[in-house]
């Protein structure tokens, strides 16, 4: 058998491990096309060894690359894939991605290509999954910078930070961060502070202790769209004038991206690649596999895909509440 992987979208760090797992679950002929989409119809296709998947497996420097193609792809473009892919005699199509990613493979999957998708990005926002290949690194990412801003917090008492997170639209990325790496105050889309208590939450914070850090989603103010960053200043406007100290800002970018995966980001990635092996076996195609919040992955179908915000009803939503993060 030979299996076709792409990933659409922005690059993650557990990407090589996924695409070991599945070599690994199948022994099948691994190909894959570098530049997301875009590699697809541009034929960017290569084999890879077991050699290299297993040496990198664990590795951050990527053995594929991503990409994103901002125009929708024209009939002429899916007819380009579809011969690549067939001269190729390639079975069955892996794409790792986001929404976007999976309304292509829906509309892919009508020319007869048997596709499934995986959720890869920090963002974590794929509807019925509880986790996206790349989140826990991201997380951990974050707790490691909130660590040094502790200690320079300590060093130099009575300072105030605020950290800017990817996350697009949804606050996941930033409310799970905040929880994990026991920060002050989480500024996420679904759960907008009243200014007044913002500030007032952030005086009595710096009485108390050495300081204060806020997490805060890129999508948190109205004017983000997708690429834009700067959501922290428009915050420290509002905020700073209020608590008369001066707020540190930080922005983490495309580095949440990267990063030795970490343990639960593998396991993640063999159990994601479990099912789809499974479910190639069985021939059942044209399939989205998510993981539940019993850490079960489950197939759905391609129609069904779309984002997600924020679950108020979770157990990380309610925590945060219960801890005043939120």
């Amino acid at each position: 058998m030979k299996i076709g992987l792409v990933i659409s979208g922005g690059d993650v760090s557990g990407m090589n491990n996924f695409i070991f797992q599945i070599n690994r679950m199948t022994d099948s002929e691994i190909v894959i096309f570098d530049g997301g989409i875009s590699g697809l119809i541009n034929n960017t296709a290569k084999e890879i060894s077991r050699r290299d998947l297993v040496d990198l497996s664990i590795s951050s420097v990527p053995l594929i690359a991503s990409g994103r193609k901002e125009e929708k792809c024209r009939k002429s473009d899916y007819e380009k894939i579809i011969k690549n892919i067939r001269q190729k005699k390639i079975d069955c199509l892996v794409m790792g991605g986001g929404d976007g990613s999976f309304q292509f493979l829906k509309v892919l999957s009508e020319y007869g290509i048997n596709c499934y998708g995986i959720g890869m990005t920090i963002d974590n926002d794929i509807t019925g999954s509880s986790y996206s290949i790349g989140f826990s690194t991201a997380c951990e990412q974050v707790i490691s910078e909130v660590a040094k801003l502790r200690n320079t917090g300590r060093g130099l008492p009575g300072r105030v930070f605020m950290v800017e997170l990817l996350g697009g639209y949804c606050g996941e990325l930033t409310l799970q961060a905040a929880l994990k790496s026991n920060a002050d105050i989480a500024l996420i889309p679904e759960a907008v502070w009243d200014i007044d208590e913002l500030t007032a939450k952030i005086r009595t914070k710096i009485d108390q202790q050495n300081s204060v850090i806020i997490l805060c989603s890129e999508g948190y103010t109205k004017e983000y769209t997708p690429g834009f960053q700067g959501a922290i200043d428009t915050m420290i406007g509002k905020i700073e004038h209020k608590i008369g100290i001066r707020i540190r800002k930080t922005i983490m970018g495309y580095g949440l991206r990267n990063g030795t995966p970490t343990g639960e980001e593998i396991i993640q990635g063999a159990i994601l690649a479990e099912e789809v092996v499974r479910c190639i076996n069985s021939g059942l195609t044209n399939k989205i596999i998510v993981i539940n919040n019993n850490n079960k992955a489950i197939p759905v179908d391609l129609n069904n895909s779309d984002k997600r915000l924020v679950d108020k009803e979770s157990n990380f939503y309610k925590l945060a509440k219960a801890n005043n993060l939120i």
